[in-house]
């Protein structure tokens, strides 16, 4: 599906000149790359996270990477999973739902692409199972590749990717930045990152 070869493309950071100000979500560890959010996406996660509190849900996550001196992540979109097995304490996706996002991808993002997935986990906090982690590794394990997991009971998310560094990789629960739309969302004020 995707080239693991992949250069980043030129783009400046995000601006946020004339915005509210930017914020840092937790702490970027060394040996990650900057992963930028927009506000308006993280606001769509966290609502469509709400829809079902007793079974995983999941989604994709859409943007790319860049370089502008440093490479960096930004998450522009989010496209909710369809045709999944969604069960309390796992979600699949199917080989529909891998059909469906190629043609989303192919149809509204044609200069994006899979950036990471999303999965929440009903009222059982913020990590990766050893399910979660092989389907990151074996779908996901490209460098700038995340993952995004929301505890929509207890009100709290996080983001995880790839922490390069003396021949080893591992997943970490890593900070990022949200870059601020024009309005504040009040979604957003009742969640906590969990690290």
């Amino acid at each position: 599906m995707q080239n693991l070869e992949i250069e980043p493309t030129f783009k400046k950071m995000p601006s946020l000149v004339g915005r509210r100000k930017a914020s840092a979500i937790g702490s970027i560890a060394p040996g990650t790359l900057v992963v930028f959010v927009d506000e308006a996406t993280l606001e769509q996660i966290l609502q469509y996270s709400e829809r079902d509190q007793q079974r995983e849900i999941g989604g994709f996550l859409i943007g790319n990477v860049y370089h502008d001196n440093h490479r960096y992540i930004h998450l522009k979109h989010f496209l909710p999973a369809a045709n999944t097995d969604s069960r309390p304490g796992s979600v699949t996706f199917t080989h529909e739902t891998w059909q469906r996002l190629n043609h989303q991808i192919e149809s509204s993002f044609p200069n994006e692409r899979v950036i990471g997935w999303h999965h929440t986990h009903p009222a059982m906090g913020i990590f990766l199972s050893s399910y979660d982690r092989f389907i990151h590794e074996n779908f996901f394990g490209l460098p700038w590749q995340i993952a995004m997991v929301v505890d929509p009971c207890q009100q709290q998310f996080g983001i995880f990717q790839w922490s390069i560094g003396d021949n080893q990789r591992e997943l970490i629960n890593n900070g990022f930045v949200v870059v601020p739309d024009k309005k504040q969302n009040r979604r957003l004020r009742n969640y906590r990152t969990e690290h």
